[in-house]
């Protein structure tokens, strides 16, 4: 799975990558402002904001119909939602600035920024590859009665998503999650409670008033050794096929994940054509 344990922290790569980029460029550009030129530092501070509302912006914008439901999810940026043309844009912007007003800070400027710039990159080829891990062939029992087998797809796209009652943003995004479950007939979705007995799996989705057609009670936490999952919660998006095609560690926004379903769609809209 795209995810980075360190210690007790567990970021998904994408976002370790910018992490550890920002703090590349931002370390560089105070030093060269402490021994160069102490306007530097202010620079790089209103590059990192421009650049950061450029990129949420970038997320929002082709999205409007979905945050126009629920506005304040625009500041829920744990969720993900960034847009590397907005960033790109902010960036360009706090260049044009420093231009006006300082050029000869632009050789040091451009170092800094291409500094951040091969960390981010670097760390994502290195490490954001998907690996296409296979469905697993075990039988796993559904709270209604039923079981079912995650490779035994019959040419159906399938997103699994890895939850546990304790969990406090599993509980934030499974009201919007089964929402999604129930408006793509198209995908199947499964919700696997990770670590709890059956009981009490359906005595919280009661308490809750959340409606799932299919949950499991993973109660030794199968699927989520099986996909290397190292935190909850983790949505998996399966091809037709059975394999791994993306994964998400954390909170998921509904329009990363309608992004994802619809990729994963790709393959049967192309079929039908």
């Amino acid at each position: 799975m795209n995810a980075i344990s360190i210690g007790p922290l567990v970021f998904d790569v994408e976002r370790l990558a910018a992490i550890l980029g920002i703090g590349v460029f931002v370390t560089l550009a105070s030093l060269l402002s402490s021994r160069a030129d102490s306007r530097l530092g202010p620079w790089s501070t209103m590059t990192l904001v421009l650049g950061l509302i450029g990129a949420r912006a970038g997320h929002v914008l082709p999205h409007l119909e979905s945050f126009s439901v629920e506005p304040w999810h625009i500041l829920a940026f744990w969720q993900g939602g960034f847009s590397a043309v907005g960033a790109s844009a902010g960036v360009l912007l706090s260049g044009v600035l420093l231009l006006r007003r300082s050029p000869r800070l632009l050789p040091r400027a451009a170092a800094s920024l291409t500094a951040g710039a091969l960390v981010w990159f670097s760390t994502l080829a290195v490490l954001g590859a998907n690996t296409a891990i296979a469905a697993p062939h075990a039988r796993l029992a559904t709270l209604d009665g039923r079981s079912i087998v995650l490779s035994e797809r019959a040419g159906r796209p399938l997103v699994v998503n890895l939850w546990a009652s304790w969990c406090p943003p599993c509980r934030r995004e499974m009201p919007m999650m089964a929402d999604m479950a129930r408006s793509h007939p198209q995908i199947d979705f499964v919700f696997a409670n990770q670590g709890e007995a059956a009981d009490r799996v359906a005595v919280y989705l009661a308490k809750a008033g959340i409606t799932i057609e299919t949950v499991i009670a993973d109660q030794l936490s199968l699927l989520s050794r099986h996909y290397g999952a190292p935190g909850l919660p983790a949505t998996l998006f399966i091809l037709p096929d059975g394999a791994l095609y993306a994964s998400h560690l954390g909170e998921i926004s509904r329009e990363g994940l309608s992004e994802q379903i619809n990729k994963i769609a790709a393959p049967l809209a192309e079929k039908d054509m």
